[in-house]
């Protein structure tokens, strides 16, 4: 009786098992929530339902695309990602990338209000300048996202609707567009809703190209932070020193606070620092302890781009080592 039991019991267990893999491993355009999906875009923007199941169809499982999801750098410490980012070579590089658009480069900044230096800094740490923009279909990256076990699968969902109307809008081939394993795109690495919303023709062609106009790449990226309320001439973030306890409780906080009240928090910004200025108390963990640096608002403005602190900061110090480094080799 106890032998038929198990028997009966391990065959329930391999039936739900194999109807477990089957679901996962199902295409793409046979799943019911796709099939859903492809019927709101239908209804609400008047795509045809067969050529959307056949787009789907063509959908690749990746379950890299979800495992790379889970491994962000931006879960490092800041001494690692600093040196990921802030490199050697990143920085000789941004100072070559600069000079070779430097015509560019100085139209975007009088027409955005935007430094050249964090344009170049931006292109340096999303692609290293061109060279890494992703080896990804994004009709993969998104659809693998949206409907599987990412934890922000409602954001995927939005970003494939806005992928699927840039590809009708700019005559792309939804299944021979290549980007991030997140479905970023191109040299600026926007997000699908970003390219349409933001991406300019800065080269005047008549189209936008953000994997292969570094003008377009350019301009769309300025006009980016500009419309994101970039503040020219304002500072982005210096360096602080702390002392005593009441520093902690402005590092728990995202409310902005006047410099000249900074030091009854036991605060002292190591360069001059307007009174009139509000920001930030921020921690990163250096190798050997934290630094602590004052943000402002053109830092939340970088943020923007990225959400993560780290991510900012790297910007920042690029765009300042390249700028130093440009600075210094024009002296020559």
């Amino acid at each position: 009786m106890i032998k038929k039991y198990l028997t009966l019991l391990s065959l329930v267990f391999l039936v739900g098992f194999s109807h477990t893999v089957f679901s996962a491993e199902t295409p793409f355009g046979q799943r019911p929530e796709v099939r859903s999906f492809i019927k709101q875009m239908v209804k609400k923007h008047h795509f045809k339902e067969a050529q959307l199941i056949t787009v789907f169809n063509n959908v690749k499982i990746r379950h890299s695309i979800t495992r790379s999801f889970h491994l962000q750098l931006e879960e490092n410490p800041w001494y690692r990602y600093q040196m990921f980012f802030v490199t050697e070579w990143r920085i000789r590089e941004g100072v070559r990338f600069w000079n070779e658009h430097k015509n560019v480069l100085e139209r975007a900044e009088k027409t955005y209000g935007v430094p050249a230096s964090l344009i170049v800094a931006t292109i340096g740490v999303e692609t290293k300048y061109g060279h890494s923009t992703g080896g990804y279909r994004v009709i993969d990256a998104l659809t693998n996202l949206a409907f599987g076990n990412s934890p922000r699968a409602n954001f995927f969902k939005d970003e494939l609707e806005q992928f699927l109307l840039l590809s009708r809008e700019q005559h792309l081939d939804p299944l021979r567009v290549m980007g991030s394993y997140a479905g970023a795109i191109g040299q600026t690495q926007f997000m699908p809703s970003s390219y349409r919303h933001y991406a300019v023709d800065f080269s005047g062609d008549k189209h936008i190209d953000l994997s292969h106009n570094i003008s377009d790449v350019i301009g769309s990226i300025a006009n980016y932070y500009h419309k994101m309320g970039w503040a020219y001439s304002e500072p982005v973030a210096v360096q602080a020193s702390v002392a005593g306890y009441r520093y902690q409780s402005l590092l728990s906080s995202s409310d902005f606070v006047q410099v000249n009240n900074l030091s009854s928090y036991g605060i002292m910004p190591r360069e001059p620092v307007s009174p009139d200025q509000k920001a930030k108390l921020i921690a990163l963990q250096g190798y050997f302890r934290n630094e602590y640096w004052l943000s402002f608002h053109n830092f939340d403005v970088i943020k923007k781009y990225n959400r993560s602190t780290l991510y900012a900061m790297a910007v920042y110090q690029l765009s300042e080592y390249i700028s130093a480094v440009k600075g210094r080799l024009s002296n020559e």
